[in-house]
């Protein structure tokens, strides 16, 4: 591997990988192991650049076998809940996890959404659910964020 590709990766791989601070909120049927979010620091807020794409990795293990998943992503901004629109809501397609979920096993559940330049230059709180057919919560965290 060439110089150049290896400081490349060193520079991009930290901003992906670094801690991301969290809540987790109501996970009734699962439990949450770590959350990774691009452009975020442990520090935080993440940073939610408009008009780019934002990245998102929970490892998480259901307690109960799940035989479907949707997503439920929500701004919180005052404490009023906004839905965030998702194309794709059914959490099993395309975002790493192949359903039926046995419990106790370990997934990742990955997905990108992206931050539409109509969205206000705010802070929030991004409440980031994944329910099963009964609408409960597999896992749910609270992510303090910042769009820009």
């Amino acid at each position: 591997m060439s110089a150049r590709c290896l400081l490349v990766i060193a520079a991009v791989f930290p901003i992906f990988v670094a801690a991301t601070p969290y809540l987790e909120c109501d996970s009734a049927h699962g439990t949450v192991f770590d959350v990774r979010v691009s452009n975020c620091s442990a520090e935080g807020p993440c940073i939610l650049t408009r008009n780019q794409n934002v990245s998102i990795e929970v490892d998480f293990a259901p307690n109960v076998n799940i035989s479907s998943l949707t997503d439920k992503i929500k701004g919180i901004i005052i404490g009023i809940p906004i839905p965030f629109p998702t194309s794709q809501p059914d959490a099993c397609t395309g975002k790493g996890l192949t359903c039926p979920l046995l419990q106790g096993r370990n997934y990742t559940y990955r997905n990108v959404m992206f931050v539409r330049d109509t969205y206000p230059r705010i802070r929030l709180i991004v409440e980031w659910a994944v329910v099963d057919a009964d609408n409960t919560p597999v896992f749910c965290i609270k992510i303090p964020a910042l769009i820009q």
